[in-house]
């Protein structure tokens, strides 16, 4: 019988992380300062997740209760780090050898679109940690009912906190390219 049921946790671990690895990964970029760093972040983050899974209770969904782990994960990890005194910097882009070469229009879109989206990353990594994890969430498309049960904050508190976090993200983008 332990077998079934350590073969039943590893088909629900697996499923869980397949349904929700581009979630994880854009978190693990919204939190982490490198390749190095998302890397570590999302093996901690699937530890945590496989660690907790027996404690699943079922009161949200699967995919709601990956959210508050890995969002949580992400939080210890910058506390740990903020305590050594690390902090993240933005990621920087690898401009692509055809692109220095004056590659076709469609390159240069492409490396525009590249840096507009490390400025967003560099702005929301820049956020303090609440509104970070708010404002990827709802980059993820999530409505306010489910930040709200993955946060524990109110309706109307999700909603005023991404207010003003989306304003600071805008003057943040608008300041950088002047």
């Amino acid at each position: 019988m332990r077998g079934h049921q350590q073969g039943e946790r590893e088909r629900r671990f697996l499923g869980l992380l397949e349904r929700n690895r581009d979630r994880v990964e854009r978190i693990c970029r919204s939190w982490s300062a490198g390749a190095a760093d998302r890397d570590d972040l999302r093996a901690e983050i699937h530890y945590q997740l496989w660690r907790s899974l027996p404690s699943f209770d079922g009161q949200s969904s699967e995919d709601t209760w990956l959210f508050r782990v890995a969002l949580n994960t992400a939080l210890l990890q910058a506390r740990r780090r903020d305590r050594r005194r690390e902090r993240p910097v933005a990621e920087t882009v690898e401009i692509a050898a055809a692109g220095e070469r004056g590659a076709a229009p469609a390159a240069h879109r492409h490396l525009e679109e590249d840096e507009r989206r490390r400025r967003l990353l560099a702005a929301v990594h820049a956020l303090p940690p609440v509104d970070r994890t708010l404002v990827t969430l709802w980059l993820e498309e999530l409505p306010y009912a489910e930040i709200a049960e993955i946060t524990g904050l109110t309706e109307s508190h999700v909603g005023v906190r991404l207010h003003r976090a989306r304003k600071r993200l805008a003057a943040q983008l608008t300041a950088g390219e002047a």
